[in-house]
C-alpha cells in the first residue's frame, strides 16, 4: 500500500454529508475518491440520525465483502451498534468530532497501511 493512492468510495443517504466527506478526502494526501459503483480499497458509510436505511445499507455492504468499512455516524442506536459490531467495521468516527486527520487515520488503518496507535495516543494523552 505504501506509495500508492488509497481509493475510497463514500456511501450514505445524506447527499450534503457525502459531499462534505468527499471534499475532505480529496484534500488528503495519498487518498483518491472513486464513485460508489467503482471498486475501492476502503468504503466510508455515513449513518445519519434520520437515515432509517443506514443499518440495512451497512449489512448489505458487509455481506458483499467489497472492502473494509469506515462508518461516520451522527449517533448510533442499538440496531446500528449491533450491525457495526457484527459486520466488523474497521472504525467508527463521530461526525461532530470529525477532522481531516481522524478521517485520514481511519482510512489508512482500514486499508492496512498504518500500525495501530497506542491507546494513550489514540485518546489524545
Amino acid at each position: 500500500m505504501f506509495g500508492k493512492r488509497i481509493t475510497v468510495s463514500v456511501h450514505g443517504g445524506d447527499e450534503l454529508g457525502r459531499h462534505r466527506i468527499v471534499r475532505t478526502l480529496r484534500g488528503l494526501p495519498g487518498i483518491g475518491v472513486v464513485r460508489g459503483d467503482e471498486r475501492a480499497v476502503v468504503e466510508v458509510l455515513l449513518m445519519g440520525r434520520h437515515d432509517g436505511g443506514a443499518a440495512g445499507r451497512l449489512r448489505s455492504m458487509a455481506r458483499e465483502g467489497r472492502a473494509p468499512l469506515v462508518v461516520v455516524a451522527e449517533e448510533l442506536g442499538e440496531t446500528e451498534l449491533m450491525a457495526v459490531s457484527e459486520y466488523g467495521v474497521r472504525a467508527v468516527l463521530w461526525s461532530h468530532r470529525l477532522t481531516p486527520g481522524r478521517l485520514s487515520r481511519a482510512v489508512h488503518n482500514a486499508a492496512g497501511c498504518c500500525p495501530p496507535l497506542p491507546i494513550g495516543a489514540a485518546r489524545g494523552y
